[in-house]
Order: structure tokens, then C-alpha cells, then sequence
């Protein structure tokens, strides 16, 4: 995924993009250095959601924003479906 990234922010010419590999709890980034962050799918499987909601605060400065997509399952799956990897598909 961040070769993809990469290649289409190479693509549009995005001149100010950071696309790294971390751990969600430590980036590694300065404090206050960001305008955005991005997060794909991080808080329902990572049971240190505090300490990444902090780190976000962390390095994003004041005002700014983050954008998450997350899959909220709003009752528990059939039994027919929790063994198949593409039941999020």
C-alpha cells in the first residue's frame, strides 16, 4: 500500500505528503507538524485506541483534522460468515 501511495502521489505531484510506516502509537513525526492525518482502519483492532488518539493529537496542529474510516459491525456476524476472509469485502 504505501508503494501505491507513493506512486500516485508521484503521479499528481503532491509535493508536501509523508506516507510512512509505523506504529500508530509512536509516528514519527515532530509535534504539531501536521495539517492532516489520514487513518485506515486502526482503532477497532488496536486496543491502545487512548494512546493513538493522543499521538494524533500529538502531531497534528491546532485546529486540524483527521480523517478515519473504520468498519463498525452493528451486530455480531452469522456464524457463516466469520470465517471467510472477505466478509469486510
Amino acid at each position: 500500500m504505501l508503494s501505491r501511495a507513493r506512486c500516485a502521489a508521484q503521479e499528481e505531484t503532491s509535493g508536501n505528503v509523508l506516507f510512512c510506516r509505523a506504529g500508530a502509537e509512536s509516528l514519527p513525526v515532530a509535534a504539531a507538524s501536521m495539517d492532516a492525518a489520514l487513518v485506515n482502519g486502526i482503532f477497532n483492532l488496536n486496543p491502545a485506541r487512548q494512546a493513538i488518539f493522543s499521538e494524533l493529537a500529538r502531531v497534528l496542529r491546532n485546529g486540524h483534522a483527521v480523517y478515519a474510516a473504520e468498519l463498525i459491525l452493528l451486530k455480531p456476524l452469522p456464524e457463516a460468515q466469520r470465517n471467510q476472509a472477505n466478509w469486510f469485502a
